[in-house]
């Protein structure tokens, strides 16, 4: 899987947790938990599979993908600049 997909991958995680997290501490509507829900879990698995199946992922990049939220930019982070692993 190109960079790409996982760029792609990692935002839709980070912003649907920023979604369900935002409606949870405010109106708390069911819609918007039914849609982003699935939309976040889908993108975590994403995330995970893409940092996995990287040739280039050492041991450390595929443990930090497993984290919610935020693995998605730091797998980005540590696959794009070879100064950071």
């Amino acid at each position: 899987m190109q960079l790409r997909s996982l760029r792609a991958a990692a935002l839709v995680e980070l912003v649907s947790l920023v979604v369900l997290l935002v409606n949870l501490s405010t109106v708390h509507l069911e819609p918007v938990t039914a849609v982003m829900g699935p939309a976040h879990g889908c993108a975590y698995l994403v995330v995970v599979v893409a940092a996995w199946r990287s040739a280039s992922a050492t041991a450390m990049v595929r443990i930090l993908a497993l984290l919610p939220g935020v693995g998605g930019l730091v797998v980005l982070r540590l696959l794009t600049d070879p100064r950071s692993v």
